[in-house]
């Protein structure tokens, strides 16, 4: 039914490229146009320069648009459609929820070391030689941090909600498909080693954010989730842990805007006593354990149905 060979990794990597950027570019160009005609109904002048000093709503309209045409629809094109009989990801089962319950334990106890681990990424600084560069990292930081701003911090219920969808629930569903689901598959046809595989994709998973000064947490996360579809074969789960971690963030920023906080208390770092980070290294360490070994009686128990 299928071609005996089926394409060479780079012909699928191609493709996958291709896609991202073309749709990328396409979902954008249709919320700009939806935006404006919203614009033109209600008798706004539309400019570039009024988009970009929008609503915030106007904002995460564009970000919803964004991640499903630049991550959601190459996914479902390239788990679909590339044929040969390839098929990324399936959805076998709905896994249980004790692995939801280690999968959520364990991103909580986590919490204190990401966030020793992302202030020290923020105090990394360049050699003087790359001063350029240095500055250019910290003015795309805080572009990328007005716009976040403009959005997070909201104090509607309905606008948290749409900030869960948007912020949450979508790019969750989107960059596991295409990460863990699709470019972690890809790569693994290259390399035979899977730890290779799920670093080199959670370097590529932060990289592609452009945001400097977070890359190392955001790495750990990539290669977490990515060894949660490893172990597991379930799409599912590295979904609800990058939606766990994201919701996190939403949550606590509609917390701290309903207490009359700003955005920059809710990103200021207070260090804590050492043997906190110690109990927070520990039982992330139990938690993603059980995690394991519960995939791994999973995985056996299918095993012995099939002989």
């Amino acid at each position: 039914m299928f071609p005996e060979q089926t394409p060479h990794p780079f012909q699928s990597l191609l493709r996958l490229i291709l896609m991202v950027i073309g749709f990328g570019i396409l979902s954008q160009i249709i919320a700009i146009l939806i935006i404006a005609s919203y614009y033109t109904y209600t008798r706004q002048v539309f400019s570039l320069e009024s988009l970009m000093n929008g609503s915030a709503n106007e904002m995460r309209f564009m970000l919803l648009m964004s991640s499903l045409g630049t991550f959601v629809v190459p996914s479902y094109l390239m788990n679909t459609r590339e044929g040969y009989g390839i098929t990324y990801f399936k959805l076998k089962k709905w896994p249980s929820g004790m692995q939801f319950g280690y999968i959520f334990l364990a991103m909580l106890s986590f919490m204190p070391l990401m966030s020793l681990i992302g202030h020290w990424n923020e105090s990394l600084q360049l050699p003087d030689n790359m001063q350029s560069l240095q500055r250019w990292m910290e003015r795309s930081e805080k572009e990328s941090g007005d716009l976040i701003k403009g959005i997070i911090m909201e104090s509607s219920i309905s606008g948290f909600l749409y900030n869960i969808v948007v912020l949450a629930l979508i790019p969750a569903i989107g960059e596991e498909l295409l990460f863990r689901g699709i470019l972690q598959k890809i790569i693994g046809k290259w390399l035979s080693n899977q730890h290779v595989v799920i670093w080199l994709v959670a370097i590529i998973f932060s990289a592609i954010h452009l945001q400097f000064f977070g890359f190392v947490p955001r790495m750990l996360l990539g290669a977490f989730f990515g060894y949660l579809y490893v172990w597991s074969k379930n799409i599912i789960l590295p979904i609800f842990g990058h939606f766990v971690n994201n919701a996190g963030a939403t949550i606590g920023a509609f917390y701290y805007v309903r207490q009359g906080k700003s955005y920059d208390e809710l990103n200021a770092f207070e260090l804590q006593s050492w043997w906190i980070y110690l109990v927070a290294f520990i039982f992330t360490l139990i938690f993603v354990f059980l995690f394991y070994r519960s995939t791994q009686k999973e995985n056996n128990g299918e095993r012995l149905e099939k002989n």
